[in-house]
């Protein structure tokens, strides 16, 4: 006897307005092989062909559900945990310490956000939990020979904040490991940003020239462990970040063991996209969407933390230069299937997510 599926439906919060999807009621499922598939990394500093090998598996993924895990990435596990050791170090002080380094006092937004202070869906309850987040700086990127020109540049916003690094200079290596996770994760984003330019059948450089100096962001998450004895931290609708897409081109994502992110399946199941050792879980953003005419799937997904204890993630999300403007893929676009979106500056984007509350760093 078939199972009758129940669907709801979710509001999502977009650049253009509110989008609506339907999602199914039913619990979420392991994923198939196909649907979040784990892809081999190991061969991306090889030859052209080996990189190829790897675009045509990314592809698969891109135009399936959006998601997908990588392995032999690169990142040094013991860099990994000693990141994941500096934010349980941060996170496991008093708010009066962390106050700080809080965004609002930061002209960056860079920095502390406290505990229940976004809502990235606003159909849903506010997002249990508090972030310390790292925006890109020319100084911090070694690929850039003069940053101070950026620095000076009045149309970015680089640099210019050390609040951060004054609030947190009584934590031991704080810094220093901190930046040195997301200057590998920065590389590895670059990396993948030219496998996905031979996905989209084109020269593995073409995204290179937008992504020199791009707007980049580094977090630490933490969601607090649920209490038992606490009403509304066992209602199903208490989520640790509520239903979205993102909004960059691409998402790097470190989580630890304890689970909780769901990503919506093309069948509007939700996924149940848990942990596994030694793997990133790699995510298509809306700008990497719009760029290939809707062949790759920027998804919705979304965490619940339903454990006693906390849960700790560190994502990274790549976008383009901000005084870049990009536009649909040329190998995506012929007779049959025309450009959907016009031409967007990057910048542009940027300054309108935060201006809609879509801050990308609120994420995972």
């Amino acid at each position: 006897m078939s199972t009758l599926i129940e669907y709801t439906q979710i509001e999502l919060l977009t650049l253009s307005g509110p989008e609506y999807r339907r999602v199914s009621t039913a619990p979420p499922r392991p994923p198939t092989e196909d649907e979040i598939p784990i892809i081999d990394l190991s061969s991306i500093d090889g030859d052209i062909e080996d990189r190829k090998g790897i675009a045509s598996k990314i592809r698969s993924a891109a135009e399936n559900t959006g998601f997908f895990y990588v392995k032999n990435h690169g990142i040094a596990e013991e860099l990994i945990q000693n990141a994941l050791s500096q934010a349980q170090t941060f996170f496991n002080q008093p708010d009066e310490k962390k106050e700080l380094v809080s965004s609002k006092r930061s002209k960056l937004s860079d920095g502390w956000h406290g505990l229940g202070t976004t809502q990235v869906n606003k159909t849903e309850t506010r997002d249990r939990k508090e972030t310390f987040s790292v925006r890109y700086n020319p100084r911090n990127d070694p690929t850039i020979p003069d940053p101070e020109s950026l620095l000076k540049d009045s149309r970015f916003s680089y640099g210019g904040d050390e609040l951060k690094w004054q609030g947190t200079s009584h934590l031991p290596g704080f810094r220093e490991t901190t930046i040195e996770f997301y200057q590998r994760r920065l590389a590895l984003a670059r990396k993948m940003v030219r496998i996905f330019a031979l996905a989209l059948d084109m020269p593995e450089n073409y995204f290179d020239e937008v992504t020199t100096h791009p707007g980049a962001d580094g977090l630490y998450v933490h969601y607090p462990g649920t209490d038992e004895d606490r009403e509304d931290d066992k209602a199903d609708v208490d989520v640790g970040i509520g239903s979205h897409t993102d909004i960059q081109c691409l998402t790097l994502l470190w989580q630890d063991m304890s689970g909780g992110l769901q990503v919506l399946s093309v069948s509007d199941e939700w996924l149940d996209a848990a942990p596994i050792a030694g793997t990133l879980v790699v995510n298509i953003g809306d700008f990497l969407q719009r760029l290939s005419n809707n062949r790759f799937k920027s998804t919705v997904h979304r965490v619940y933390n339903r454990h006693s204890s906390s849960r700790y993630s560190m994502p990274f999300f790549l976008g383009f230069n901000p005084d870049s403007v990009c536009k649909v893929v040329p190998s995506c676009v012929d007779e049959e299937h025309p450009a959907l979106y016009a031409p967007i500056s990057c910048g542009k984007v940027s300054l309108a997510s935060q201006s809609a509350g879509t801050f990308f760093w609120q994420d995972y």
